[in-house]
């Protein structure tokens, strides 16, 4: 029998090109400023387009549907080539972000010249973003470098201090995937979010000037540490700090684990590979246990906590205002870029739902009466309306949010080392100050989005129906890939009460008179509080910025709340459910507020067209309604609405945007600018040929069974069964005896 492509059907009446093809003649926005606008700026988004282009052309970068037939030993193979490839990229991009040294070759100078500077994360920005694109690609590979650079790179330089930053990451090589290969170990079989009371011993001899390393238990031993199985030759380590048996708390340390050259596992360091997991199987998670392992007194991280061992005196100096936040420097980082990756994962996911309702038809209209009448586009019918569009505004808000955020954390950051280095006081009280806000802001943020995005592919993954189960359609590997963000770096409940914790703490302090100059905070201003609690402020929906101060109101008036059950039950675990809120509606908050003084002035947004720009305030206001719609009771509970405006002003704007925004979809999803390799799914293909690319990917992957030789061995134990002869109601008899 001949194939058939799905267009050669008698008959057919599919039109699924015809359908895209027109939504894109009949637009009445500028795509290309709808993408300046998500990717920030005219520079940005060139250099993403152009590290689209290298990732998903590149020979040993690329993947195809081929990727989801992998198991996990052929996904590790694949991704230590990926590695290795990434790592020619990495010192081609540190030769570029360094040009004026282009008579000699960067890389060598960074690991011998000692008046060369030390590499801060800006300089390393076109390989960051180069690593962000590889990971909405193939996010088993981004894991596998971001672990190297952004955890253990990140654990140094946040901890060491400028001679071991140049040490481990330029002269020993880190930073350039040379010399050795880094994992993170902080968390342990028994302790996670919990990062204090992590058990991991680092104890200091003052005779050898040395630290001893060890696991005292089952539970101590480090656990889900990526790489670790097989990749890593060095870990930071996350030990508690032992001197003169006294604990000083959890420090971090570099351990060698293995030999460079042998991957010979090094004497007390045992290892083994946890097994399997959910998703991202191109990750090598290990176990690592240490039994007497000794490492030189420098290999202890010490720009903030020292242990000094000289002429027979013995003391360890701590910087008390930043230590305990740098222990956690390595996960902000990795916090920052997942609030980035949830925008890139939800464009994505958006992408190829969107096409693909656009696409596809199901159903007569109910008022045929001819029973000829075409079937109709699920993108027409209200109810998917509802069920995508959203999330498509979702991605919209995450991405202006993202970009401020990591923006505030290079600030931050480098704001950080140079206090830290010159030692000033003041400077670096300062700098704590706003190193706790971004703690709030990318906590916050990070477990928000992380959860929406979570939300956003599994939604859309059903509103694809079938062929959304499909692992040839990306929703199933990418949703196991992806719900791994809403657990590691920071549990995402832990996170959010931390966060809201932060934000009570601000609350109550503006009793003290002290007043919250943080623009994330504006809605704690003394006279809004004031206004809002007295009832003289109240919510509505009529300017632009309605749309955001409402979330302002609705913090304060839960925080408020939150302050009298504390009162009253002397305990904040009592108003956990309303903490997780608090931290949920203040990233909302935030992401309106970003995107709203964005799009106000033209020059920031790039949007000059008026068309585009409309569109851009109804995604922004279709974002608030559909959530105050979601948190209707909350509202209603804290006042902020009643009923009958839920009914009557926030449902009408909610289903009115809605159809405005269809008209729009495809133009929408094609400002991401995401090439069908970077999709991976054929469904969502930007042809919009949903049958032809989706039947030809199967019978790629999966060729029609043979007549002859080739089918499968079972086959001979389902003709038995048919086969066997009726065993007769005696005979059963017997079996039964």
């Amino acid at each position: 029998m001949t194939k058939i492509t799905a267009n050669e059907f008698s008959g057919a009446t599919f039109r699924p090109q015809q359908f895209i093809r027109a939504e894109r003649l009949g637009s009445k926005v500028n795509v290309d400023q709808l993408n300046l606008f998500v990717e920030s700026s005219p520079e940005n988004a060139k250099l993403t387009r152009d590290l689209i282009t290298q990732v998903t052309m590149d020979p040993v970068l690329k993947t195809g549907s081929e990727y989801y037939e992998l198991d996990k030993s052929q996904h590790r193979e694949a991704t230590a080539l990926k590695i290795a490839k990434m790592a020619s990229y990495m010192e081609q991009d540190i030769q570029m972000a360094f040009k004026k040294y282009r008579n000699h070759d960067v890389v060598k100078s960074l690991q011998t010249d000692s008046e060369f500077p030390i590499l801060t994360a800006k300089d390393l920005s076109i390989f960051d973003k180069r690593l962000s694109i590889i990971s909405n690609q193939d996010p088993q590979l981004g894991t596998r470098i971001g672990v190297h650079l952004g955890l253990f790179g990140n654990c140094i330089r946040g901890n060491g201090t400028d001679e071991q930053i140049r040490y481990w990451l330029q002269e020993k090589g880190a930073l350039f995937l040379k010399g050795i290969y880094g994992c993170f170990a902080m968390t342990e079989l028994g302790h996670g979010s919990n990062v204090a009371q992590l058990q991991t011993r680092a104890e200091f001899d003052s005779e050898t000037d040395s630290f001893k390393i060890n696991t005292p238990d089952l539970p101590a031993t480090k656990w889900w540490i990526g790489g670790a199985a097989h990749t890593a030759t060095h870990a930071t380590v996350y030990a508690r700090l032992i001197v003169d048996k006294k604990d000083y708390g959890v420090k971090t340390f570099v351990v060698p684990l293995r030999d460079p050259t042998t991957f010979q596992l090094l004497p007390g360091v045992f290892i083994g590979d946890i097994g399997a997991k959910m998703g991202r199987d191109g990750i090598d998670n290990g176990w690592i246990q240490f039994q007497n392992v000794v490492i030189p007194h420098e290999y202890m991280l010490s720009r903030f906590t020292r242990v000094i061992n000289s002429g027979g005196s013995l003391r360890v100096e701590t910087e008390p205002t930043l230590d305990q936040i740098s222990g956690y420097s390595a996960l902000l980082n990795g916090r920052v870029n997942m609030v980035m990756d949830s925008f890139r994962f939800g464009s994505k996911f958006a992408t190829i739902a969107i096409r693909y309702a656009v696409g596809r038809q199901q159903f007569a209209p109910d008022n045929d009466k001819t029973g000829k009448a075409s079937e109709v586009q699920l993108m027409n019918y209200p109810l998917h309306q509802y069920r995508v569009l959203p999330h498509l505004a979702v991605v919209y808000l995450i991405s202006p949010a993202a970009f401020q955020l990591m923006s505030t954390y290079h600030s931050t950051l480098d704001a950080l080392y140079k206090a830290s280095s010159s030692g000033d006081k003041r400077q670096l009280q300062s700098v704590s100050l706003k190193l706790k806000d971004l703690f709030i802001d990318s906590a916050s943020l990070k477990a928000t989005n992380t959860w929406l995005v979570a939300t956003v592919i599994d939604e859309l993954r059903q509103a694809c129906g079938g062929h959304g189960y499909s692992a040839y359609n990306g929703f199933g590997k990418g949703y196991n890939d992806w719900v791994v963000q809403c657990t590691w770096e920071g549990d995402n409940s832990i996170l959010s009460l931390t966060s809201a914790r932060s934000i009570l703490k601000k609350f109550t302090d503006l009793a003290q008179g002290k007043v919250q100059k943080s623009e994330s905070f504006r809605y704690l201003d003394p006279q809004s509080v004031m206004d809002i609690l007295k009832g003289s402020k109240t919510a509505k929906l009529e300017s632009m910025n309605d749309y955001f101060e409402v979330w302002g109101i609705m913090l304060v008036k839960m925080l408020h709340h939150c302050v009298n059950l504390v009162k009253q039950t002397k305990s904040t675990d009592s108003i956990s459910k309303h903490l997780l809120l608090i931290s949920r509606f203040h990233a909302f908050h935030s992401m309106l507020r970003v995107f709203s003084l964005k799009l106000q002035s033209s020059a920031d947004s790039h949007v000059q067209d008026e068309n585009s720009r409309e569109l851009l305030w109804k995604l922004y206001r279709l974002f608030s309604v559909y959530f105050i719609d979601k948190y209707s009771g909350e509202f209603q509970q804290f006042k902020v609405f009643t009923p009958d405006q839920i009914s009557k002003l926030v449902q009408p704007q909610l289903i009115g945007l809605l159809p405005e925004v269809r008209k729009e979809c495809i133009a929408l999803t094609d400002a991401f600018k995401l090439p069908d390799a970077m999709l991976n799914a054929p469904i969502g293909y930007y042809d919009g040929d949903i049958y032809n690319n989706y039947y030809n990917e199967v019978i790629k992957n999966n060729p029609p069974e043979p007549d002859g030789p080739g089918k499968p061995a079972y086959h001979g134990l389902l003709r038995t069964m048919l086969e066997r002869g009726f065993q007769g109601v005696e005979n059963l008899e017997k079996l039964g005896s």
